[in-house]
Order: structure tokens, then C-alpha cells, then sequence
């Protein structure tokens, strides 16, 4: 398993030197990243500086970089029509064969498969492909530290590898730290550009005397009653699950919505899981 920032948390003097790192990766991934240019953004000697990035985020800047790579083609195939060779090109492959061959192992199926799947399960009868729905009763709010996220919801990535760099495997008690995502727009209806989401990590009460640092703040996920599914796969396929809740379950459940956002919660790690065993729990608000 792997263990992020090991030495990291606000007061951490490497915390912002990483976040520069992560946030000019995010923003470069279709063109080359000399690692004297990560250096730069760090402002750390280029003789070190691969070492110090390997010791705090437990993989390479190439396997980073792969990962962010591989999920947005992921999001790219799932209900997409751009020609794989062009997918392989933004994910960085000179070759499709070579994509094919990376996606499989992170994935467990080609990309062919993955995207006739996913067009298969979206003709499908939607009361036929999913789920069991249970009612979560949620009598007090969490206390949670915030980072919000401005653009593609397949990016937010950029903003809890932010919380991890400051909150590393924080626990709540006996209780390891829970991971959120608040999600304000509908991607049919808002400019990808302008949506709207936040990433949300549970931390220790003690932690709100800390000053924190520019772009996080204190938020909740607020009481109330939620109708939850949880899916197992690719946060890619999520969307899918949103829309088995709000076309079939809803209409049937008799239910009036809440006026909490969209909630996910992550119950495991895409760094120590393979896409296809990540799970998470949707969890939608019921007044």
C-alpha cells in the first residue's frame, strides 16, 4: 500500500512545493514535463528533487503522470467518439498498440471492450442494470476540510491531491479520515468549463485551531436523510449510477429530494486500487 506525504500536513514546509508540482502537472498533461521544469516549480535543486517528489507521493512523476493520463481517457471512451488512435495521442502513446497494452493493465480489459461496455450498459434498460438502494439516516452533520474545483469533474483529482498533501491519512478518532465529493452542476446544462465541485476530507476536531492555508476551508456534509448506491469501477462509469437514481429510482421511490448537492463518498484509494476495484458510495439528498 502506498503512503502519501508521510511528512506532510500544514505545517509542512514541502506542502506547497508539492501542490505547485501537482497543479502544473494537471495543467500539462498534453505536452512534455522536464523534470528540471517540475525542479522550477518546487524550487527544489534538480538533482533532488525526483527523490523528494518519489519519498512523499510513493510513485515517480512518470507513473503520476500516467495515472491522471489514463483516467481521462477513461472519461474520453466512456461515451465518447474520438477514434482511439486519437485517445492513445492525448494519453501520451505514440502507438495505440502501446495504450492498449497500459490501459489494459490499469483497467483489466482493452479499451475496445471498455468503451463497447460502457455504450452497451447506456442502451440498456436502466431498470435492469443497477442497483440496491439503501436509505442512510445521517443525524448530524461532518465537520470536513474543503478545496473546491472549477471545471471538469474528471479533474478534481487536482484538488484532493491537494487534501492529501496537507491531511495524510488523517484519522477521526479510532476511525480512519472519510473522502467527499460535493458536486453543484449539472454537466448537461453548465459549461465543462464552469462546473462547480468540492473535494472534502473529515480531519481532526483539534485541526480547526490550525490557520490553513490559501484555498482550503471548513464545510459539512450536512444532516439528513440520503438514498444510497454504491458502485464498484472507474469513477469514469459514475455518471451512469447518477442516472439510474434521478431517471428510475426517484420517480418510483415516492420521495422528495433534499437540498444537499450531489454527495460521493470514496471508500477506497485509486492510489492503492486498480480503477476497476474502487468503490464509492452516491448519496443522494431526500428531504
Amino acid at each position: 500500500m502506498r503512503t502519501l506525504y508521510r511528512n506532510g500536513g500544514p505545517d509542512s514546509p514541502y506542502l506547497w512545493r508539492m501542490l505547485r508540482v501537482l497543479d502544473y502537472l494537471w495543467r500539462h498533461l498534453d505536452g512534455p514535463v522536464p523534470l528540471e521544469r517540475l525542479a522550477e516549480e518546487a524550487c527544489l535543486s534538480p538533482f533532488h528533487f525526483h527523490r523528494v517528489y518519489r519519498g512523499l507521493m510513493a510513485e515517480t512523476v512518470g507513473e503520476t503522470r500516467q495515472r491522471l493520463l489514463l483516467h481521462r481517457a477513461a472519461g474520453q471512451l466512456d461515451g465518447g467518439s474520438l477514434p482511439l488512435s486519437r485517445v492513445a495521442t492525448r494519453a501520451g502513446y505514440g502507438g495505440t498498440a502501446a495504450f492498449v497494452r497500459a490501459f489494459a493493465r490499469a483497467y483489466g480489459e482493452s479499451p475496445g471492450r471498455y468503451r463497447q461496455r460502457r455504450a452497451f450498459i447506456s442502451r440498456q434498460d436502466w431498470e435492469t442494470v443497477m442497483h440496491e438502494v439503501t436509505l442512510l439516516k445521517q443525524d448530524k452533520g461532518l465537520k470536513v476540510l474543503m478545496r473546491r474545483h472549477v471545471g471538469s469533474y474528471m479533474e478534481i483529482g487536482q484538488a484532493f491531491g491537494a487534501l492529501q498533501a496537507i491531511s495524510p491519512g488523517c484519522a477521526v478518532g479510532d476511525e480512519p479520515g472519510r473522502v467527499f465529493g460535493m458536486y453543484l452542476d449539472d454537466t448537461e446544462q453548465t459549461e465543462e468549463a464552469k462546473l462547480r465541485s468540492i473535494a472534502c476530507v473529515t480531519v481532526p476536531d483539534s485541526w480547526q485551531e490550525r490557520p490553513l492555508p490559501e484555498g482550503f476551508e471548513w464545510g459539512e456534509i450536512p444532516a439528513g436523510e440520503y438514498a444510497c448506491v454504491t458502485h464498484q469501477g472507474p469513477y469514469a462509469e459514475l455518471s451512469t449510477a447518477w442516472s439510474w437514481l434521478y431517471r428510475h429510482w426517484l420517480p418510483g421511490s415516492g420521495r422528495a429530494l433534499g437540498g444537499v448537492p450531489c454527495v460521493e463518498e470514496y471508500l477506497n484509494s485509486p492510489y492503492d486500487n486498480p480503477p476497476t476495484a474502487l468503490r464509492t458510495r452516491l448519496m443522494l439528498s431526500l428531504a
